[in-house]
């Protein structure tokens, strides 16, 4: 047994101990550096003299700033792990199985090396001798030594080079990284999740073009796609897209999509192998019938019918066997021809409270014959069963349709339906305060449960469960490599208790965190809540002086607090349904409760009966479902919370109130009014802005359907009087920098007076609303309340 070098030992075990995870992936005889070579010859004095000197250092690195953490893992497993070394008879029994375990290993790690050596030796009866380098190189790029790689290819018998002049092989396309393309297939599958529907099986399905497609044809539906996503709100489903489509221009435009067909064909590879060599395990062939299977498994993964092809053909020669003669490809349906809403469409947004959207896939084809709303009643059982109560309701109306009046079995499935929308709308209502707070662990189960059962029912701001399920595994996932990183760093020393912190701001109840975090002392408890009731106080103060409700102020206040309140929204205004096409558009006022409000329409028939339309937060919502030829009557509820508001009915256009002044506010400490624009311009055609609000120092709202920038008008000594006021300042904000920066920054003097005008790009050129979408005046508040947050 060598001499114990603490340098050699730190360099060569602890290295591979700390590389491979810890002591549970090592076996004792490596930890404590013992050869098995010499186990027959060592006694157990000279065993507990090596375990002593090991457990020496491991006493003297237990703070290594890059080991700390597998030291302290071992020496917690130190008993367990010396107490089988420490007698010869148990000793000898361990280097048994370890010797078989290290030799299993050593299998499975150099299994891909075999593999190529002996497809070199059936081919030439041998290594040839020009190959050997270039297997060496590959050899090196799997983490295998010189030394490894010789005593692995000894077994094989070595040939001189071939004659030289050989017709040069065409240069081969630049390797994709295989963390890239697994970033790109967890992207796919988490896009899967938020739609719910099949994942894109690779970048050419995403895109709805065939592999074989013309790079400039692939760079015009990707330019497309990007002008498409760019009009989406922003949320985790555009950001997936938007690097989704940056990796499309890096491998298949910019790049060769040949290099990105090689690395679907090589993990198709590693994924059939073992499929492969148990049919010929079992069959001492491949049959035609498992061929045909296999083909449909490697298209399955993203392949043209060639390459599938190939692929299969490549796996039974490498087991010694000839592929059967392989049918033309018939493994799913073209890319972008499956009805896959991510797949034909990527930055395709459906319209919102109209399960069809612009996708045939999102709700039923019409049937054709009256007789058969039987059919769609039982297409809307089966999607209430695969928790699309949204896409339920939809066949629900149809079967109402086509029987012309509600039959007793439509009754009963549209009850259903009903009950699980309103329990869904409870469920979005418990989770909001979780959402508020932070609190994405808790969010975790009850988000999944609701995925699972409702999962196109939009919560407050549109968003979707499974993009509410996205954003709190990714802050979880985040939070944990955050405490990673904190324990590596020492969760006592200043580097670590900032990455706790950090990690409590992504999941302020991540269990891991709150363990870590040091206790905080009673006095910075007692500032926060004296800053926070200065808030308060001051915006009530501010909200009692402009005469308004105690339902209000405590709004107000809580927003100046930076925090989420849920109160009964009060009902919306001025309710008209005008026939747009061949839809109905019903648009309203916004309710004046402050903060994010969500809307639920109701199509109120003659009978008296109702159906749900959809929810949304914008002040308007398209019905195209509505019967041809009249405008029906519509119902909207408001709800900033768990209750809804009574419903506002429509009414005749000429009976809706004109907009306020634009001159006029009337808005202090944070209370907010949306405006509604005089037809004008492209800009005055969108609807307000809503929900303003102070959080965290900076001004944040809803940014309505179809506008992606806003301009901020703000003035000290009053209220602006419009986007060119002179004596004012404005700049324009897009949502994706609002997104980036959580809100917009203001000038920290106060009172100032702010405007909010809508702007559109109808021909390429910037068009500003001609009126103010909404008002807000923060006004001038105590010390205390601005350094605490407030406004």
């Amino acid at each position: 047994m060598r001499a114990f070098d603490p340098d050699d030992y730190r360099r060569r075990v602890l290295a591979s101990v700390h590389r491979r995870g810890g002591a549970e992936h090592s076996d004792p005889f490596e930890i404590y550096d013992i050869e098995l070579e010499s186990v027959d010859t060592l006694d157990d004095g000279a065993v507990r003299d090596r375990i002593a000197e090991v457990w020496a250092f491991w006493q003297r690195g237990r703070d290594h700033p890059r080991y700390r953490g597998v030291i302290l893992g071992l020496l917690e497993r130190h008993a367990e792990l010396s107490a089988s070394l420490a007698e010869r008879t148990t000793r000898l029994a361990l280097r048994d199985r370890v010797a078989a375990a290290r030799a299993e290993r050593d299998d499975e790690r150099f299994a891909e090396l075999d593999a190529a050596a002996r497809r070199l030796v059936a081919r030439f009866g041998g290594l040839p001798e020009d190959r050997i380098a270039g297997l060496r190189t590959w050899a090196a790029t799997q983490g295998i030594d010189e030394a490894e790689f010789a005593r692995r290819i000894r077994r094989h018998r070595v040939l001189p080079a071939g004659p030289t002049g050989a017709r040069p092989q065409p240069p081969r396309p630049v390797p994709i990284s295989p963390a890239v393309l697994r970033q790109i297939r967890a992207d796919l599958d988490e896009l899967g999740r938020i739609t719910g529907a099949a994942p894109p099986r690779s970048l050419f399905e995403l895109l709805g073009v065939p592999p074989a497609t013309p790079r400039e044809r692939i760079r015009e539906v990707r330019e497309a796609a990007l002008g498409r996503n760019r009009a989406r709100r922003p949320d985790r489903r555009r950001a997936l897209l938007d690097d989704l489509l940056a990796a499309v221009g890096a491998l298949l435009v910019d790049g060769d999509p040949q290099a990105y067909l090689d690395a679907l064909a090589a993990a198709a590879t590693e994924r059939l192998r073992p499929r492969v060599a148990a049919a010929v395990l079992v069959e001492d062939a491949l049959l035609p019938g498992e061929a045909a299977s296999l083909v449909a498994a490697a298209q399955a993964d993203g392949l043209d019918p060639a390459r599938a092809r190939a692929v299969v053909a490549a796996l039974a020669a490498e087991h010694g066997v000839t592929a059967p003669p392989m049918p033309a490809a018939t493994g799913g349906p073209a890319a972008g021809e499956d009805g896959h809403p991510g797949a034909r469409d990527p930055g395709a947004t459906p319209a919102r409270g109209h399960p069809r959207g612009d996708d045939p896939a999102d709700g039923p084809a019409r049937p054709a014959r009256a007789a058969d709303w039987a059919a769609a009643v039982s297409q809307a059982r089966a999607a209430l069963r695969a928790g699309r109560p949204v896409r339920a309701d939809e066949f629900v109306a149809t079967a109402r349709e086509l029987a012309g009046e509600t039959l007793p079995p439509i009754r009963a499935v549209g009850d259903e339906v009903e009950a699980a929308i309103r329990a869904a709308a409870q469920q979005w209502a418990a989770l909001a305060p979780l959402v508020a707070a932070a609190r994405y662990h808790a969010v975790l189960e009850p988000a999944r449960r609701l995925a699972a059962r409702a999962a196109d029912v939009p919560g407050p701001g549109g968003q979707l469960p499974g993009e509410l399920l996205s954003l709190a595994e990714s802050r979880c996932r985040a939070a944990e490599d955050l405490l990673d990183r904190a324990r590596q760093a020492g969760v006592d020393g200043p580097a670590g208790t900032r990455l706790v912190e950090e990690a409590l701001a992504l999941a302020s109840d991540h269990p891991g965190a709150l363990a870590l975090r040091r206790p905080t002392t009673g006095g910075a408890a007692t500032a926060t809540a004296t800053g926070s009731a200065a808030a308060t106080t001051a915006t009530t103060a501010g909200s009692a002086a402009a005469g308004a409700t105690t339902a209000t102020t405590a709004g107000s206040a809580a927003a100046a607090a930076g925090t989420a309140v849920l109160t009964a929204a009060a009902p919306p205004t001025a309710v008209v349904a005008r026939r747009e096409g061949g839809s109905v558009v019903v648009r309203w006022q916004p309710s004046p409760t402050p903060g994010a409000v969500r809307y639920r329409v109701t199509r109120v028939a003659a009978d008296g009966s109702s159906r749900a339309v959809g929810v949304t937060t914008a002040t308007s919502l398209e019905d195209g479902g509505a019967p041809p030829g009249t405008i029906p009557a519509y119902a909207v509820t408001a709800a900033a919370g768990s209750g809804w508001s009574e419903p506002a009915r429509t009414s005749s256009p000429d009976d809706v109130g004109s907009p306020a002044p634009d001159g006029a506010t009337g808005q202090v400490a944070g209370q907010v009014a949306g405006q509604a624009a005089a037809p004008g311009n492209a800009a005055d055609a969108l609807a307000p802005p809503t929900g303003l609000r102070w959080e965290r120092g900076r001004l944040r709202w809803t940014w309505p359907a179809g506008c992606t920038e806003m301009m901020v008008v703000h003035r000290g000594d009053g209220p602006p009087s419009g986007a060119d006021d002179p004596l004012a300042q404005a700049h324009k904000v897009t949502n994706t920098r609002y997104e980036i920066d959580g809100g917009v920054a203001l000038p920290a003097s106060r009172p100032v007076h702010i405007a909010l005008f809508c702007c559109a790009r109808p021909a390429g050129a910037l068009v500003v609303a001609s009126s103010a979408g909404a008002r807000v005046l923060l006004p001038d508040v105590p010390a205390a309340s601005a350094a605490d947050g407030g406004p």
